[in-house]
This record gives structure tokens, sequence and C-alpha cells, in this order.
């Protein structure tokens, strides 16, 4: 019986003692030594430091919040119509709001008026029916049904 453990675990004794050696090799390298850019390295705008008037116009969308959509108003519309969708936390900048859709259609134009505000031109060609109101910002999607109306 010890002839048989000692064949098993021995190999794995001494691949042990192997990997502690090169660890501790490894340890060793060289020293971190200060590096000097070339003559002609421009070091980049955004990393020189900031700029409050900068940070002060850039946008701020915060990506842990979820939209959400109160209301749609009018709450039928037609392809053409402009509606006004009201909710919060579509984003404080343009640059929040990625895309407004109605189904898989994405709308003809939107513009984000201020964080609880959308207004949003509904796309032609749009079958009448009820379809999904879908705004996507950094912080996921919101979506609410609504019903669209025959443009006759």
């Amino acid at each position: 019986m010890l002839v048989r453990i000692s064949c098993i675990f021995g190999p794995l004794f001494i691949f042990a003692i192997g990997l502690i050696g090169s660890v501790s090799f490894w340890g060793q390298g060289a020293s971190a030594q200060a590096v000097e850019a070339p003559v002609d390295f421009v070091i980049p705008e955004s990393i020189k430091g900031f700029d409050e008037e900068k940070v002060k116009k850039d946008p701020i969308c915060d990506s842990s919040v979820r939209p959400q959509m109160d209301h749609v108003k009018p709450d039928e519309m037609k392809p053409g119509d402009t509606v006004v969708v009201e909710g919060k936390s579509f984003g404080k900048k343009k640059e929040c709001l990625f895309g407004v859709t109605f189904g898989a259609e994405p709308a003809k134009a939107f513009t984000l008026v201020d964080d609880e505000h959308i207004q949003v031109v509904v796309p032609e060609g749009l079958r009448s029916g009820v379809t999904f109101l879908n705004i996507e910002t950094g912080g996921g999607t919101a979506r609410k049904g609504v019903l669209v109306r025959s443009k006759d």
C-alpha cells in the first residue's frame, strides 16, 4: 500500500515543488523604471486633466436608472402625427436618448424636450392596431402599448 501511495503522490510532490520555485523566480523581475516620452509625443487633451466648462457641457447619462413612460399624448395616433411622451429618466441631454421605435419601425423623428418629455413623429407606413412604443436610453428600454389608427 505504501508503494502505491508514493507512486501516485511522488510525482505530484515534485511538480508542486517545481511550481513554488518558478513562482519565486517570477517575483525577481526587473524593477520599475521611469520611461520618458519621445520629444514629438503629444499628450491627448482627454488625459491632461479636465476643463470645468467642458465637463459642465458634457452629457450626464445615468445608466443605472431605467427610463419610465407614464403617458403618451394623444393616446391614439396616426402615421405622421407628432405625439408627446411623458415619463422619467429619458436623459438630461440628447446624447442620452439612443432611439425611439414603434415595434421594430424607427420613429420618423424624435426630440428630447427634457428629462421627462420627448416629442415623437409617428413613422409613415405603420399598420393600424396596437403596437409597442419603445424608448431606449443608456439605462435600458421603456415600452408601452399604443393604438395606431389608419391615416384615412
